[in-house]
């Protein structure tokens, strides 16, 4: 060990050895100041250095409590045959300059306070009676809890047994299999009793969310919401031996996720390693196709980033629901899109600018239908045995196939109208129509005024009016004047109202910020999921 004071080199010495070596006490002054004339002896104690004793502990004492930043209380009891009282002190910390092998100036007198009063050190007489007690120093044992205590973080189980169990409704579910799910399948029975509560379950479809808590083995709560409304939910929760249901709202709560990736091995399988879920990836392709062939134009490197919406029960992570916005480098090229909600609840997705993503119509109003009959002016009419133009395009479909509108638009005409039967007509932006005709039967509750959207039914297919067999005659009309729908140039896109677009440029601003964001995270190839962006 170096004898330099200044640096001082730690070793396996003893406190006695470190303490003579160094001098620690040459700069240590302690007045003692006697309260009596003599000392209480006692002649089975042995005789004790108490000067240096004292000295060394507080110097040990004080040095403990610089360290720690802490308080230190002492419990010193005084001799049995000193007929006094047992005091607490409280050793207030010093500064001690160990490098420099000193005490400060201002810490030269140790202060010690009393339950009684507030002395100095050099104030209390006859210190070492204090010392010479059977016991120094008081202990008590801690008895510990039998287990550790547990924390309070916002939930208070007082059932341990019980649980939730989540199950997401396919299409091919019935309502027995969906109990077989969440493990009560004999409830069914009781419920059935209720109509109430039987009539709200028979409506569970596709992409509804149900949940059932047990609580040993019974069902204490069960409930669910519908596809894309996860404001209202149906409870029914255990009253007594009965059961009782009510729709209630905010049971679901939905929180805003975010992610950023990039393409290495395919889109649905790097999204899921970025933990986002399938049904938002399937939305995103969705939104996107319009521009990208995802069948042959995407590349390894091409970059994605999404905003969109996780819905939590309880605490619980239960589902995906919307995707909100988001961005698609692919092969360079940068495309976005924010999703807007109308005033009467139906949602689409739009550019920045507030373009419709999608092409302003599709071409067929029936899936996977054949063109049974061209537009032709010329045609040579098969019922009235003369030449008649054929304005639209006849499409062979069997009665009650399902037909939708081409484009976003209001019900302009809905009823019977001569030779093409049971027709409705919607009007759209921009100088543009379409007619659909021969339909067997509208969709329920359809009228006229009413908004509707692309892909929305309106109908189905029939051979009311002058038709030889079941289709549907469709006819595309620009500015009054019918022309072919299957090879005009559509418009690539119908813009909002300006009312509308005001609205969407004061709802988009977050989501386009949140993409701005997210587009540096990814360009500089930091991977965001849903854990650290939500």
């Amino acid at each position: 060990m170096s004898k330099d004071r200044n640096n001082i080199v730690y070793s396996n010495k003893s406190w006695n050895d470190v303490t003579n070596k160094y001098d620690l006490l040459d700069d240590l002054e302690i007045v003692i100041k006697k309260e009596s004339s003599e000392p209480v002896a006692d002649n089975n104690i042995a005789p004790v250095n108490h000067t240096s004793w004292l000295s060394r502990s507080a110097v040990f004492i004080a040095l403990v409590a610089v360290i720690g930043n802490i308080p230190v209380q002492s419990h010193l009891i005084k001799d049995a045959h000193a007929n006094s009282t047992v005091k607490t002190f409280e050793i207030i910390p010093t500064e001690i300059d160990i490098a420099n092998n000193s005490l400060d100036s201002s810490s030269k007198a140790i202060q010690l306070a009393s339950s009684e009063d507030s002395l100095q050190l050099q104030d209390i007489g006859n210190i070492e009676d204090l010392l010479q007690g059977e016991d120094i120093l008081e202990s008590k044992e801690l008895q510990l809890p039998a287990r550790a205590l547990e924390t309070y973080a916002g939930q208070v189980n007082t059932e341990n047994t019980s649980k939730w169990v989540t199950y997401h409704v396919k299409s091919y579910d019935n309502i027995t299999n969906i109990f077989y799910k969440v493990g009560h399948q004999a409830l069914l029975k009781t419920l059935k009793q209720n109509k109430e509560i039987y009539k709200q379950i028979e409506k569970l479809k596709s992409g509804s969310i149900v949940r059932a808590n047990s609580a040993k083995g019974e069902l204490s709560n069960l409930v669910f919401t519908h596809p894309n409304d996860s404001k209202r939910s149906y409870v029914i929760s255990k009253n007594g031996d009965d059961y009782q249901g009510t729709w209630k709202n905010d049971v679901f709560e939905v929180r805003q996720a975010r992610a950023s990736f990039t393409i290495e091995n395919g889109l649905f399988f790097d999204g899921k390693k970025a933990k986002v879920d399938n049904k938002v990836i399937k939305q995103l392709v969705k939104v996107f196709d319009w521009d990208i062939d995802f069948s042959h134009d995407v590349r390894v490197g091409d970059k994605v980033t999404a905003v969109y919406e996780e819905i939590f029960h309880d605490g619980d992570k239960v589902g995906t629901q919307n995707l909100l916005a988001a961005e698609f480098i692919n092969k360079g090229r940068q495309f976005r899109s924010i999703r807007y909600t109308y005033a009467d609840g139906k949602s689409d997705y739009f550019t920045p600018q507030g373009r419709e993503m999608k092409k302003a119509f599709i071409r067929t109003p029936i899936e996977h239908a054949r063109v049974s009959s061209h537009f032709n002016p010329g045609r040579f009419h098969p019922k009235l045995h003369k030449i008649r133009a054929h304005k639209g395009t006849d499409f062979a479909a069997r009665t009650g196939t399902p037909i939708m509108t081409t484009g976003n638009g209001v019900v302009k005409f809905l009823g019977r109208k001569g030779g093409y039967g049971k027709t409705v007509i919607i009007q759209h932006r921009d100088g543009y129509t379409t007619t659909y005709a021969h339909m067997s039967r509208y969709k329920k509750g359809l009228k006229v005024g009413d908004k509707v959207y692309q892909s929305d039914l309106i109908g189905y297919v029939g051979q009311s009016g002058l038709a030889t067999g079941p289709h549907l005659h469709y006819e595309f009309h620009q500015d009054k004047k019918a022309v072919n729908a299957m090879t005009v140039a559509l418009p690539n896109s119908m813009s909002l109202s300006k009312s509308e677009l005001q609205d969407f440029r004061n709802k988009a601003v977050n989501l386009v910020l949140q993409l701005n964001v997210l587009h540096r995270f990814v360009e500089a190839d930091i991977e965001i999921d849903s854990a650290i962006g939500g």
